[in-house]
């Protein structure tokens, strides 16, 4: 009988790491991260670069972007995602709650105007990428997150589709003509869907986006452009990362399939 136990231990400790190795394969083939660094700078810095105002609530410093077929998963690292930079300088707001998270645009394409040499200081809204989708969060001053809805943007120009720095900032010195919300109720966008989300990590200092793409292009071209910055757009991170080759469900199911071949080939040896 104590044989017996010891036998089926090691066959249970044999199926445990053959279905762990066929489910680290799946997961790391089917699921990739990316990062970009915060290089952008746009117009209007009003001669300022980088960060206009206090480095410690708006420096943003890179994104990470994860895919999971369709599936994406957004982190931008930024000092805003504290207690100080949410919700600061509500004076200078048009509706008194301080400067808010903005959404994030995207597309399958990237032609910001000018070029890496100058760090597209001219680029804004007006005259930079145009962005094909938007992720459109509940509520710009929320502390801890919450839904986030995907829409098409099918305006010519990005000023038919988004809200601009300008319209949330009534006076101070901030980022001019930089997109940083949707406009849900322009005719130009329309609703893909409501699954997204969105969260702060403050000890991390990170905003998280989380969203399907499915019914759209974005991941069609194997290229993925991003734009993301604070309501007063004092600083904004933009670029593009390109989109890894997607695992298909049969080949994950193909890669547990050998795992269950191990288990044949570990049997027979016990």
């Amino acid at each position: 009988y104590n044989n017996y136990l010891a036998l089926k231990g090691v066959k249970m400790k044999a199926f445990s790491k053959a279905l762990t190795f066929a489910t680290l394969i799946g997961l790391s083939m089917g699921s990739q991260a990316y990062m970009l660094n915060d290089t952008y700078i746009g117009g209007d810095d009003h001669g300022l670069r980088d960060v206009i105002g206090e480095k410690s609530l708006f420096d943003v410093h890179g994104l990470n972007v994860s895919f999971s077929g369709s599936n994406l998963v957004v982190d931008i690292y930024t000092n805003f995602a504290s207690d100080t930079g949410i919700g600061s300088y509500p004076n200078l707001t048009s509706n008194g709650l301080g400067i808010g998270s903005g959404d994030l645009f995207l597309s399958n394409s990237y032609a910001p105007y000018g070029s890496s040499s100058n760090d597209y200081l001219n680029d804004s809204a007006s005259n930079g990428n145009l962005w094909s989708y938007g992720l459109s969060i509940d509520n710009a001053y929320s502390e801890r997150g919450g839904k986030a809805s995907l829409y098409a943007l099918n305006g010519a120009t990005n000023d038919s589709n988004a809200l601009l720095s300008e319209d949330f900032l009534t006076s101070g010195t901030y980022r001019n003509g930089q997109e940083v919300a949707v406009d849900t109720q322009s005719q130009t966008t329309s609703l893909v869907n409501t699954t997204g989300s969105w969260s702060i990590d403050k000890i991390a200092q990170k905003i998280s986006f989380s969203f399907d793409t499915t019914g759209t292009d974005l991941l069609s071209t194997g290229d993925l452009a991003l734009h993301w910055g604070m309501l007063c757009g004092n600083d904004v991170i933009e670029g593009v990362v390109a989109v890894p080759t997607q695992v298909s469900e049969p080949s994950i199911l193909a890669l547990f399939g050998l795992g269950l071949l191990g288990l044949g080939y570990v049997r027979r040896r016990v």
